[in-house]
């Protein structure tokens, strides 16, 4: 889905080029999420209060984690894409428009149509498509809805236990940092509140 009519002329006037965008099938997913943590990190260190120092990231420290483990049994990943964006019309999406992309998984409609919400973070899309392509195969996540700097997933498979959650955090705040630093402040609070058990992982870069 995208925005609705007051949107849509901006983004078709300038804001998607596709053809600044590279192939997600040119990048690894953990390659990806490994640099994008270190970054965050790195940020994260230079602007923490050293009262507060390794606050942020615990249970983690410096070094990648590694990617999370594969979801557990999942839902129908269609159903729950209906589901999620039933959900989002009205609260979160006012007037919302379908849009068909010729895209060969849902994972890469974000590099298909050459959008620019995450250019603050990463200025070729196409490198978070390679974690969502990641994300597709050991969640059932789906793309169901994109707006200037928001993005918003199904999520068949979530994580089910406290350590599932963390794991998945840690991903989450490499690929989105402003997740942790703009509303959970600790990546221990957001896998407790944002992540268990949730169906619909929402992203937004300031």
């Amino acid at each position: 889905m995208a925005p609705a009519a007051p949107g849509r002329a901006q983004w078709w006037g300038g804001e998607l080029d596709p053809g600044m965008v590279s192939d997600p099938g040119d990048h690894r997913a953990e390659d990806v999420l490994q640099a994008l943590w270190e970054s965050a990190v790195s940020e994260t260190e230079e602007n923490e209060d050293e009262e507060d120092s390794g606050e942020t990231i615990a249970p983690f420290t410096g070094p990648w984690p590694g990617l999370a483990p594969v979801g557990g049994a999942p839902a129908d990943p269609e159903t729950t894409a209906g589901n999620v964006a039933d959900a989002l019309i009205g609260p979160w999406l006012e007037g919302p428009r379908l849009a068909l992309v010729p895209a060969g998984r849902p994972a890469d409609v974000p590099a298909a149509i050459g959008w620019s919400g995450p250019v603050n973070h990463v200025n070729d899309v196409a490198r978070l498509c390679a974690v969502l392509r990641s994300w597709e195969d050991r969640f059932g996540a789906r793309v169901v809805a994109l707006s200037y700097a928001r993005l918003d997933l199904s999520v068949a498979a979530p994580p089910q236990s406290p350590d599932e959650a963390l794991a998945v955090a840690a991903e989450h705040f490499a690929f989105c940092p402003d997740n942790v630093w703009q509303g959970y402040e600790s990546i221990r609070r957001y896998a407790e509140q944002a992540l268990l058990g949730n169906a619909h992982w929402t992203f937004w870069w300031d």
